[in-house]
């Protein structure tokens, strides 16, 4: 049982995960017809992990302004949105000043990340509404924190009632939201493409690296999802720019960490990766620890966690190690 635990809450954590990323990648693109969706989809949800009786506020063929979900007999409102704005806060909780709401409860759900609202704006919603604003506002941290607690037999259930696994989302189409999750992240770089790709056989460069058997294995593991990224990128050549953040951004900054206790940071920072990696080959660096640094970095960006029995973080290191931009090539 305790297995059939573990498996359920993977499987919930990487379908809101995937939800998430969906929504995400629509919305970058001005499309919401996932975020309609979503508002019925997260009713159903909340009302089983929280015994809720939540009912889309608009059943009585009236448009109900500022809210979007109704529990009559727990005197509960939810909001469903992404919008993280103050001005969206404020029109939001309007809804308690009528009659008909006075002692009601509000929670407003984010399908993205959830708001920060200023010390000013907490004090002047806690001095109009004697509420405090920060527990008003929940996002997928605390819906999955609070799954996690649930019973186990519970647990199981919302699994096999609400996260059954959808054909939809294909290993390309993941791969590629998270990707796009990803991206998002990046910042504002100058890539430079000194660095030829390599013709070093994948094995042969995890000798030369000295790569143990542990990371090995996962190398090996991700390079089967090698033909997928091509396919990716033959669509939209989105391996160029995760190659500008993955490579050129954090695993550089990596090696410039680890050869900076050997050699001053301000003599390597405009290196080129060709010239980072031969002086790392030099000085005798463990590439073991900085492909282990890489795999901690992109993992707190990636929540997915485990694709099919994959980390979609080995994926991507296995892609940029095979051709070379990840470890030294000779």
């Amino acid at each position: 049982m305790v297995n059939e635990r573990e498996d359920a809450f993977k499987n919930i954590s990487r379908t809101l995960a995937i939800t998430r990323y969906d929504i995400e990648q629509r919305q970058s693109i001005n499309e919401y017809g996932l975020n309609i969706h979503s508002e019925n989809y997260f009713r159903d949800v909340i009302n089983f992990v929280y015994d809720l009786k939540l009912d889309n506020a608009n059943t009585e063929n009236q448009n109900e302004a500022y809210i979007d979900l109704v529990d009559k007999e727990n005197e509960i409102l939810y909001q469903v949105t992404t919008t993280r704005s103050k001005d969206k806060i404020n029109k939001t909780l309007l809804a308690l000043e009528k009659d008909k709401y006075n002692g009601y409860d509000i929670k407003i759900l984010y399908l993205l990340d959830k708001a920060n609202p200023s010390e000013s704006t907490i004090d002047e919603v806690r001095a109009e509404y004697a509420i405090e604003l920060n527990e008003c506002l929940v996002d997928y941290t605390d819906l999955i924190r609070d799954i996690n607690d649930l019973e186990q037999n519970k647990l199981i259930e919302l699994n096999h009632k609400y996260f059954k696994k959808e054909d939809f989302y294909t290993d390309e189409i993941v791969l590629n939201l998270a990707f796009g999750h990803l991206l998002k992240n990046k910042g504002k770089i100058k890539p430079n493409y000194d660095d030829d790709f390599g013709s070093i056989d994948t094995e042969e460069k995890l000798d030369l690296n000295n790569i143990n058997d542990r990371i090995r294995n996962k190398i090996n593991d991700g390079l089967d999802y090698q033909e997928i990224l091509n396919s990716i990128d033959e669509e939209d050549n989105v391996l160029t720019d995760l190659r500008n953040f993955v490579v050129e951004e954090i695993y550089k900054n990596i090696l410039i960490n680890h050869l900076s206790s050997k050699i001053s940071k301000k003599d390597i920072e405009t290196l080129t990766i060709l010239e980072l990696h031969d002086l790392a080959r030099e000085k005798e660096l463990n590439f073991n620890k900085i492909i282990h640094d890489l795999y901690t970095k992109l993992e707190a960006y990636i929540e997915i966690q485990d694709f099919n029995s994959t980390s979609i973080s080995w994926i991507i290191i296995a892609f940029f190690f095979e051709i070379c931009d990840v470890g030294a090539k000779k």
